[in-house]
C-alpha cells in the first residue's frame, strides 16, 4: 500500500482537523445562503484530498494508505460525503437526485470552476463514494455538452469523466 512520504506532508490527524474546519465553515455558509463563499474561498486542497501534488506539492496529497486510514473513521467519511454535497448544492446541482435542484438561490450557480469540480469528483471517487461520483459525473458530462472548457494549467481534466488516462505524478 502506497503512503505519502513526502517530508511536507501535515499528516493525516492534521489534513482531518484542517478538513473538519472546513466543512464547518461550509455548513455555514450554506446555512446563510451565503454561496459566494463556496465561489470566492480556496480550500479544495483539504476539503477534496486526491492523489496528485498541487501547488502545495504534496503537503495535502493522499494514497491508498492515507485514504484506507481515513475511510476507517466514520465522521470523516460523513463529512467528506456532506463538504461534497455542500459544494455541489453552491452550484445548484443535488448529487442525491443526479439533477438541478428546483428553486435556485441567485447565487447558486456554475462558476466555471472546473478544477473545483475535477478534484471534487476525483476525491469521491478516490474514497469510494461512487453514488457521489456518479452524479457529479453527470454534472461535468452536462456541463461539457453545453461547451464548459475542461481544461486548467494546461492540462485536460475531462479524463475522469469520459475514460481518458489519467495523469502522472
Amino acid at each position: 500500500m502506497r503512503f505519502n512520504t513526502d517530508p511536507s506532508f501535515v499528516g493525516v490527524p492534521a489534513l482531518i482537523e484542517q478538513h473538519r474546519k472546513q466543512i464547518a465553515d461550509f455548513e455555514s455558509w450554506a446555512a446563510n445562503r451565503q454561496w459566494m463563499q463556496f465561489h470566492l474561498n480556496h480550500y479544495d486542497w483539504w476539503a477534496f484530498p486526491i492523489s496528485f501534488r498541487s501547488s502545495y506539492g504534496k503537503r495535502y496529497t493522499v494514497y491508498e494508505g492515507e485514504i484506507h486510514a481515513m475511510n476507517q473513521q466514520s465522521e470523516f467519511v460523513v463529512r467528506h460525503r456532506r463538504g461534497i454535497e455542500l459544494l455541489a448544492l453552491s452550484w445548484g446541482w443535488d448529487v442525491h437526485h443526479s439533477d438541478f435542484i428546483e428553486h435556485p438561490d441567485t447565487d447558486q450557480a456554475w462558476q466555471h470552476w472546473t478544477v473545483r469540480l475535477y478534484k471534487a469528483a476525483w476525491s469521491a471517487q478516490l474514497f469510494s463514494h461512487m453514488d457521489l461520483f456518479e452524479s457529479l459525473k453527470t454534472y461535468a458530462l452536462w456541463l461539457m455538452k453545453r461547451g464548459e472548457d475542461f481544461s486548467y494549467g494546461g492540462h485536460d481534466l475531462s479524463w475522469l469523466f469520459t475514460g481518458g488516462n489519467p495523469p502522472t505524478g
